[in-house]
């Protein structure tokens, strides 16, 4: 029983090639996780370093407190099981399970034991005494999983164990893991292909592709919250159904108009967290039905209110005994592309043929919207921002109803007119500031807890660990330092708040100390910490010395100090409640937090490199 921790794992190939990109994720003890994606999309490789067949390029494994990048996968104490089995053809079914414990010499009354325990709980103790030749395909595999088990083992690894399986069986076998999961109380990383495997058996589930994670989360949220178009499309059978089109925003109401035609219309309560920048009807979109939430209409059960009613021509019927799948084609048929076809699903019995017009129904809350360009979801589940218009008067921006007086470092780069505001969840605080609010919406998300707020009529969120309850009344503040201004005439943007500093590493070779190091960062050159170095040689070897580095750190991490990188301070910037200057570092510009200095000053500036992340340039690996 073991938890897991993978922060920032890389695998390059020679060439460049990356096989996984920055795969972070913490796994607690008795999770069964599962891997899923296309072929190709790095999810055996990761499986395999954490097995410790293949070497980790960059990033640190930790299983319970250790760090075992450097272990060998006997030491480990994990089990794989793989997906042709890898049985010896000449042992029997008990020399086969018991092989691993007689080459560590574990008392043969022990490895007795501890075999017929697996056998136990696999039910397979009447085959102990037969070959593999002699077994079915789903004995072998509990076969397989017998080797693993009688290890006890602190983590399972599963690579795509029944692939080989006929379609019966592995519907068998899925639930006889999810029972073995339950029996052993420990720790399973499964890899698959197969959607349905992962939600069936995963309590979260990874979904890459092309090496990078998409989206990390439970079965259900994966389903009704993709992060994105990819995720999407691969979870759920039969596949979304996606259509391009625009969102205008009309008073109270929404309407989706997409390119085949079709008209969705809304309240605007439904899609609050679509960012209002797309509602202009003229940004495009990608919009998102499920088929289950395109059903066949029903006049008695469906109301108008909550669902579109559209006509679909039908140009095939599935009939798959609990439920139906329609194929066809929005409209009367006059018009049949990809921009038109739809997947209607019904869980009722009907008499639909092909050539058909049917009336379709629309589930309007249950509509999905991705940004047409970078795929990813702006429907959020937890909104990134909000947008409102306000106005500049002066050094105060009037927006949602109420006065705010800007600070200097913005007051001084506006102008008096019409401005977009838009705030940041993350920079709203609930119970804080003088703003009022009334909470109208709680959602556990996560580990944080979602309000929507009605401030003067206006739709706000925040986010916290712990707060008030529905219908109270409260107050927020928001940061000012996180919101961004756009108007015609200029945009203010957020403030930056990580800091990216350029340099290398360097043999120290007048130092009498064994193997020390230096970085030389914008010109500073200072001792390297051991735990860094070990880290960026662990892994770029002999290039450590030609590969250039950058250093990010928060701009909170970094200090002022008597030696260091110099900097000659630009301007200063007042946000009232916390003040910062921009510095000028080799004809660079950073920004740190300062509340004394002044523009034309000199100083010397350091960073925290225990909160500093190192980052292979070239190769955008993050080494530290």
């Amino acid at each position: 029983m073991a938890n897991l921790s993978m922060k920032h794992i890389y695998k390059v190939y020679q060439g460049g090639v990356k096989a996984v990109n920055d795969f972070t994720m913490e796994i607690e003890d008795k999770e069964f996780i599962v891997f899923v994606g296309p072929s190709g999309c790095g999810k055996s490789t990761t499986l395999r370093m954490i097995a410790g067949l293949e070497d980790i390029t960059a990033g640190e494994l930790k299983i319970d407190e250790d760090v075992v990048n450097d272990y060998l996968p006997k030491d480990r104490n994990i089990a794989m099981v793989f997906q042709n089995y890898a049985l010896y053809p000449h042992m029997t079914v008990f020399d086969n399970i018991a092989y691993s414990l007689k080459i560590a010499k574990y008392p043969k009354e022990e490895i007795k034991q501890r075999v017929q325990t697996a056998a136990y709980i696999l039910e397979i103790e009447e085959y102990l005494d037969r070959k593999p030749k002699a077994l079915s395909g789903g004995q072998r595999q509990r076969v397989a999983l017998g080797r693993a088990i009688v290890r006890e083992p602190k983590v399972f690894l599963l690579d795509e164990p029944l692939s080989n399986l006929d379609a019966k069986l592995r519907a068998s076998m899925r639930t006889e893991i999810s029972n073995l999961h339950k029996k052993l109380q420990t720790t399973f990383i499964y890899v698959t292909h197969d959607q349905v495997e992962a939600m069936t058996m995963g309590t979260r589930i990874v979904v890459m592709k092309s090496g990078y994670i998409q989206q990390i989360d439970t079965p259900r949220n994966l389903f009704n919250y993709p992060g994105n178009k990819f995720v999407a499309g691969f979870i759920g059978t039969p596949q979304m159904n996606f259509f391009d089109g625009t969102v205008l925003k009309t008073g109270s109401s929404v309407t989706f108009t997409l390119d085949c035609g079709v008209k969705i219309n809304m309240p605007y309560a439904l899609a609050n967290r679509i960012p209002i920048r797309y509602m202009n009807g003229n940004k495009p979109v990608t919009v998102g039905i499920r088929p289950e939430n395109v059903t066949v209409y029903n006049e008695k059960k469906m109301s108008l209110e909550d669902y579109e009613i559209v006509d679909v021509y039908v140009n095939l019927v599935e009939t798959l005994g609990s439920e139906t799948l329609i194929y066809g084609y929005f409209g009367d048929g006059t018009v049949q592309d990809n921009e038109s076809k739809v997947t209607v699903k019904t869980l009722e019995d009907v008499d639909i043929h092909m050539g058909d017009i049917i009336k379709a129904a629309i589930e309007k809350k249950k509509v999905h919207v991705f940004d047409a360009i970078t795929e990813e979801r702006i429907k959020e589940r937890v909104p990134k921002n909000v947008t409102f218009q306000g106005t500049v008067a002066g050094s105060q921006l009037t927006v949602v109803g109420n006065a705010i007086d800007l600070p200097g470092a913005i007051s001084e780069y506006v102008e008096d007119g019409k401005v977009d505001v838009i705030i940041p969840t993350k920079a709203v605080s609930i119970g804080k500031g003088n703003i009022k609010a009334k909470v109208v919406l709680r959602e556990d998300v996560d580990d944080c807890i979602l309000y929507e707020l009605n401030v003067n009529g206006n739709v706000m969120f925040a986010t916290t660990e712990h707060g008030v309850d529905v219908d109270d009344d409260t107050t927020i503040d928001i940061d000012l330092k996180q919101i961004m201004l756009d108007a015609e005439a200029y945009e203010i943007a957020p403030l930056d708040m990580d800091v990216t500093f350029s340099g290398s590493i360097m043999r120290d070779k007048a130092s009498k100390v064994a193997n020390q190091c230096r970085f030389f960062i914008e010109g500073y050159n200072c001792i390297a910490p051991d735990f860094m170095v070990r880290k960026i040689y662990k892994s770029k070897g002999k290039q450590s010395w030609t590969t250039s580095l950058d250093f990010k750190v928060s701009i909170y991490q970094v200090f002022e100090a008597e030696e260091g990188i110099a900097c000659k301070v630009d301007t200063v910037l007042d946000y009232g409640k916390e003040r910062f200057v921009k510095v000028i570092v080799n004809g660079k510009e950073y920004i740190i937090p300062s509340q004394d200095r002044q523009v034309g000053d000199e100083f010397y500036i350091q960073i925290n490199f225990e909160e500093t992340q190192v980052i292979d340039s070239g190769l955008d690996i993050i080494l530290v």
